[in-house]
């Protein structure tokens, strides 16, 4: 069966029979174009598709960005884009067999959250007992809520406090929107 090959070489088409193998030179230039590879050399087949081009397309473009936000960040607190670094996302993970793209966190909270739930124990919101205990709290209390009526009654006294002025490398960027 003849099929249209391309040679690597000079780009020109030409048909070959595949049933004799891969042809050893170019018919059209004589440049030898048969991929030779001893018996003991492992060949990866190239892998990489525009899908899996795209997904870490995704992941380079919020690393990229997140280089940005840091520099604008700098920019709004005055300091260099070095003491920001630690904004910048360097480790995406960007595996299609994980839930997340951010890395998982393992530091103290977390082993102790990990040690509560191997005992049985509930962790977050769904605690029954640490929702009793936040309904006793208020229903108990000779004050309930009283931090939250000192807040507003505080924010009624004093005056508002005006917003800085953004230099003019954030207010200038087109992507910036104005949080008012």
């Amino acid at each position: 069966m003849a099929v249209l090959l391309k040679c690597p070489a000079c780009r020109e088409k030409f048909k070959y029979d595949v049933s004799q193998g891969w042809p050893d030179s170019c018919p059209i230039c004589e440049t030898d174009i048969n991929n030779r590879v001893p018996d003991n050399v492992v060949v990866v087949p190239a892998f990489l598709s525009q899908k899996s081009n795209n997904i870490d397309g995704v992941a380079r473009q919020v690393m990229d960005g997140s280089e940005t936000r840091a520099g604008l960040a700098a920019a709004m607190a005055g300091v260099p884009v070095e003491e920001m670094s630690a904004l910048k996302i360097t480790d995406l993970n960007d595996r299609n067999d994980t839930e997340y793209a951010a890395k998982e966190i393992v530091n103290p909270v977390t082993q102790q959250m990990d040690m509560i739930r191997q005992r049985g124990g509930a962790i977050g919101f769904g605690n029954a007992e640490a929702q009793n205990f936040a309904a006793a709290a208020h229903a108990d209390s000779f004050a309930p809520h009283a931090g939250a009526r000192e807040m507003r009654r505080l924010q009624k006294i004093m005056s508002p406090i005006g917003q800085a002025p953004l230099p003019l490398e954030i207010s200038n960027n087109p992507n910036y929107r104005s949080p008012v």
